[in-house]
């Protein structure tokens, strides 16, 4: 697998980082995934189909 660049990696809304952990599949949409940022402590939600890229095809 090639490396990914980094935009298309789940990172912070709030401090930028990418040192995050997936808490929900699904947060306030279907759409989106929750997620805890280690960093700042805070949980944020990443639109889905932004890590889609990830995968491979």
């Amino acid at each position: 697998m090639t490396p990914v660049s980094d935009k298309y990696m789940v990172h912070c809304s709030f401090c930028d980082s990418t040192n995050v952990k997936k808490i929900a599949v699904f947060g306030t949409a279907q759409l989106v995934s929750q997620y805890y940022c280690n960093q700042c402590k805070s949980v944020f939600e990443f639109i889905r189909w932004q890590n889609d890229l990830n995968k491979e095809v």
